[in-house]
């Protein structure tokens, strides 16, 4: 469960949070990921103000990842446990980005608030259905690479491919979600982070 619960929150804090970019259009998806090892994740994508959720499907098993961008806090929910974990701004595990990494996007310049990072218009494509701005994304500190195919209207990457990875989100509904997606589900309890190499949840 841990090495499961390590790969998705990593996907889920790579992924930026774009509810604060002008012109912002509430929106829901599904998303694939092909993994370089050729292991893949389905699942559903839904974005409304501040807010983002993720369900993940892995191996067979199920994760849900909710983004509260406003607290600044993100939450992992696993529904065959009834548990979820609570992650704030600053705080970070081995191996995954801290939540104060995720940025914005400006949709005419993706990397205007990353300054470790490049960005250059590749031109605009369709891909997988949507009008599309290619961007080419550099680190200083590595010369590692990003592609990242930018939706011109909702203003989220439709396709990003890195050497380990690509995700595509595809069947993008535009429209508010319930705001029911965002909440923790009634009767699922904490799970205790100081006590993770137990595994012992808490009760809330």
């Amino acid at each position: 469960m841990r090495r499961f619960a390590i790969g998705a929150l990593f996907l889920v804090l790579t992924v930026s949070v774009l509810a604060q970019v002008p012109g912002f259009t509430p929106f829901s998806g599904d998303m694939t990921s092909k993994m370089s090892d050729g292991k893949t994740m389905n699942g559903k994508v839904y974005l409304t103000t501040n807010k983002m959720r993720m369900d993940m499907n892995m191996g067979g098993k199920d994760a849900v990842l909710i983004n509260d961008s406003a607290k600044s806090t993100a939450y992992m929910i696993m529904p065959s446990q009834k548990m979820y974990m609570e992650f704030h701004a600053g705080q970070g595990m081995r191996g995954v980005p801290k939540m104060s990494d995720l940025k914005n996007y400006d949709p005419n310049n993706p990397c205007a608030q990353a300054q470790d990072m490049t960005c250059e218009k590749q031109g605009s494509e369709t891909i997988n259905g949507r009008s599309t701005d290619k961007w080419l994304m550099k680190s200083k500190k590595d010369n590692t690479t990003m592609n990242m195919w930018l939706d011109k209207k909702i203003h989220f990457p439709v396709r990003t491919v890195t050497k380990d990875m690509q995700m595509d989100l595809t069947n993008i509904q535009e429209g508010e979600p319930s705001a029911s997606l965002f909440e923790i589900p009634t009767g699922f309890r904490k799970f205790d982070m100081g006590a993770f190499a137990g595994g012992r949840p808490q009760s809330q």
